[in-house]
This record gives C-alpha cells, sequence and structure tokens, in this order.
C-alpha cells in the first residue's frame, strides 16, 4: 500500500529551517536519550505526488518536481518559494504530470507553463537583478546586451537543465570564427557565474560549465595588434572612403555620423557608442565623461576640434530631443547603436582586417608621435588625449591633477590633427 503523504502548508514552509548535519545528529542524540522517534532530516519536506521543498544552507526555500521519463529519474525546479507559491507550484505538478501521461518530458516540453521558470533567460534576468548593486550602469549595460545579442538566441528559451555543454561550446565557437575572443572569454565567465547562481538557488543540480576546459577552448586564440592604417596614403584613402559611406550604402544616421566622427576623437569606440548628450558641451567645446564610462576609472575631458563640432551639431536635430545617446540605435532611441556597427561599416567599405574602429586610436596616436616636431606637444599631452593611465607608479603618484590638466595643450593637439586629416584629403 502506498504510503499516504501529509500535504505541507504554508505555516509549515515559512517555518522550515535548514538543519546541518551536526544539528541533525544532536537531535538524534538528545531523542534517543528521551526515547523520542528518531527525527528525519527535514531540508526536503513532501508534499506528496512528486513535489518537494528544498531547503538550501543559505536559507533558500524552492520547490523541486522529481519524476520518471523513459525509465530515467529526474528533476525539475518549479522556482523559489515565495516568489512561487505553495499553490502554483501544486498547479505546475498537475500540469507537468499531464505532460508526463502524453510521454511528454515537462523539462523539454515547448511553450509549456515552465518556460518563464526554468528558462536560461528567465534565470539570467533574475541574477542581473542582483548585479546591479556590484556592477556599474555601464558595465551591467555592456554584458546584458552581450547576452541578448549572442546567447538568449541559442538557448535564452531553453530549460537550464537541459541545456549541454555542446550549446555553450558553440556559441563560443561562433564568437571566435569572428574573431571575437575577448567577448567570447567574457560571455562564458558570466554564464559560469549565471550557472553558479542557478546551483545556489536550485533551478539545476550541476554547473556544466565548470565541466569545459579553458585552456583548451581558447588555445587557438592568436594575439595580435588592433589592425590599424598609419601610411598617409592609406589614411587618405579611408577617409574619403568613410565620407561616401553614406553614399554607397543604405545606412542609418547614427552610423553614417558615428563613423564620419570617429577619426577626429580618437576615443575608444565604447566611448564612443554610449556618448551622452549631457556629456558635450557645445558653449566650452569638450566632452566631459564621467570616471563610470572611462577604462581609467577616472573622469575625462577630451576638447572638440572644430570639425568634431560641426558633425556633433549636424546629428543634434536628428537626436538630441528623442535620445539621451548621440548615436541611438535605430530600432530603438531608448539604447545606442550595436557594438559591431563600426566595425560592420568598415567591412563594407572594403577595411576588413585592415583597421577597426579600435585602430583610429593608434592611427591618432602613431601619427602624433611622428609629427612631434611638426605639433610640438610631447608624449604626455598624447597620452592624455587617448585617456591612457600612468604606467610609471613614481611619476603616477605625482599626477593627479583635475581632468582639466593638458587642456589648452590638448585642445591645440586635437585641432592639428583634424586639420591634418582634412588636408590629407584634400591633397
Amino acid at each position: 500500500m502506498a504510503k499516504i503523504v501529509k500535504p505541507l502548508t504554508d505555516t509549515e514552509i515559512k517555518k522550515a529551517k535548514y538543519t546541518s548535519k551536526e544539528d541533525f545528529e544532536k537531535l538524534k542524540k538528545i531523542a534517543k536519550q528521551n526515547n523520542l522517534p528518531e527525527p528525519k532530516l527535514s531540508n526536503k519536506l513532501s508534499d506528496g505526488q512528486g513535489l518537494y521543498l528544498v531547503i538550501r544552507e543559505n536559507g533558500t526555500k524552492f520547490f523541486q518536481f522529481d519524476f520518471v521519463h523513459i525509465g530515467k529519474r529526474k528533476s525539475m525546479s518549479f522556482g523559489i518559494y515565495p516568489d512561487i507559491s505553495l499553490k502554483e507550484a501544486r498547479e505546475l505538478r498537475e500540469k507537468a504530470k499531464e505532460q508526463l501521461k502524453q510521454n511528454i518530458n515537462p523539462i523539454e516540453a515547448k511553450n509549456s507553463d515552465f518556460e518563464d521558470i526554468t528558462t536560461f533567460k528567465y534565470i539570467t534576468e533574475k541574477w542581473l537583478k542582483l548585479m546591479t548593486s556590484e556592477w556599474k550602469a555601464v558595465t551591467y549595460e555592456l554584458n546584458e546586451n552581450r547576452l541578448k545579442i549572442h546567447v538568449y538566441p541559442s538557448i535564452g528559451d531553453k530549460d537550464i537543465s537541459s541545456i549541454e555543454i555542446l550549446d555553450i561550446l558553440k556559441i563560443i565557437q561562433k564568437l571566435q570564427e569572428k574573431e571575437y575572443f575577448e567577448i567570447a572569454e567574457r560571455i562564458l565567465n558570466v554564464i559560469e557565474r549565471i550557472y553558479k547562481y542557478a546551483v545556489t538557488y536550485g533551478y539545476t543540480k550541476h554547473n556544466i560549465i565548470a565541466d569545459i576546459d579553458k585552456r583548451t577552448v581558447f588555445a587557438k586564440k592568436i594575439v595580435t595588434h588592433r589592425a590599424t592604417l598609419t601610411k598617409e596614403k592609406e589614411i587618405k584613402e579611408l577617409l574619403k572612403d568613410i565620407k561616401s559611406y553614406g553614399e554607397l550604402y543604405k545606412a542609418d544616421i547614427s552610423t553614417i555620423y558615428a563613423l564620419n566622427i570617429t577619426p577626429y576623437l580618437a576615443l575608444r569606440p565604447y566611448n564612443i557608442r554610449f556618448l551622452q548628450w549631457n556629456e558635450v558641451n557645445f558653449e566650452k567645446e569638450y566632452l566631459d565623461i564621467p570616471a563610470n564610462k572611462m577604462k581609467t576609472n577616472k573622469d575625462f575631458v577630451l576638447p572638440l576640434s572644430k570639425q568634431a563640432l560641426e558633425i556633433l551639431k549636424a546629428i543634434k536635430p536628428y537626436s538630441f530631443d528623442k535620445s539621451k545617446y548621440v548615436f541611438p540605435s535605430p530600432t530603438s532611441n531608448l539604447k545606442p547603436f550595436s557594438d559591431a556597427t563600426l566595425n560592420h561599416a568598415l567591412m563594407k567599405l572594403g577595411y576588413k582586417d585592415k583597421i577597426t574602429s579600435h585602430g583610429f586610436r593608434a592611427m591618432f596616436s602613431t601619427t602624433a608621435h611622428e609629427k612631434i616636431k611638426e605639433h610640438g606637444f610631447h608624449s604626455d599631452i598624447i597620452e592624455s588625449c587617448l585617456a591612457h593611465a600612468e604606467t610609471n607608479k613614481i611619476k603616477a603618484a605625482y599626477n593627479r591633477e583635475s581632468k582639466m590638466k593638458y587642456y589648452d595643450e590638448k585642445k591645440e593637439l586635437m585641432q592639428w590633427y583634424a586639420d591634418w586629416l582634412d588636408k590629407l584629403i584634400s591633397i
């Protein structure tokens, strides 16, 4: 005769606490001394018919459904209590039982009621909420966008327990094929943290990323300098191609103007992409970028050349009153254009493997250093325009002036460089 299990109550669930092995042994000893029935370890409480409340050492409680499908024992999480109530967990159990009667594995069932509870995307979004207090806003947005673009299309709607190592490797390999080696490594590290969260809160039993040999996965990575152009003839042709990009290809306004301003700024691609209107000071003619958006974690002021100002004024009617971003996405004014946009535009112009959006910084640095006798500014001014951190520790200790340090010199250098670029085109 099957054992009858007394259903759980909300009161029992609220009072239930994690019992360690040491405490359990103490309870057994006390029960034996007082001739009481031997206690049962209460970290997995049964509600009957395969539904359990599991209690983790950190106090987290979640509903777990154990079942047998094609002769194999399986488990799936219904979610964390009290986000999922006892009533909702029972309804999900009945739904799963109906699917099992039809020989359907509820974990793998498409369009089931479990998709919003145990899918990779759902779990990731819960984890991301926790990261708002750990990450800077720009880091959060960067990782969230990478997950949306590179991960969700492949595994976002899959139950996390059904995802296999091969599914993860396909995501990484696709990025490696595009030579996005750094992004691939960062994404794998983020996925690993998501799995640790999922294991901790009972969404899955095993962190499959722990089984991946990262040294082997990234063994083919080739460390190279970012592609750039430094010969005047090549730079001249590049600038002419950039200016004709809008006529040659059907492109959105943000891409056209971002591509045209990039040579004049020598900013990191991230700072161009996430440039906001409140960072543009038209009156004083400079960009004022806050520390939390800079690689050096220091506020950065970059004087604007007349050419750069003209481009910013030209795009102002298109985005100033519509988006906080100077170069918004063509699909949504709430976000900037994608991180691959500029590189894709350069590839269309025929510059694949010749220059990347980051290569414009190297172009500026090389040109400015080679022509110091022409503009008259020393290396510290050039490095300051690039927002490079001081590598000399002793020098850095005495170099804590404000963000306006070298401002006048930087303004003259950026204007000299803009004029030099324009002169190339006119020759």
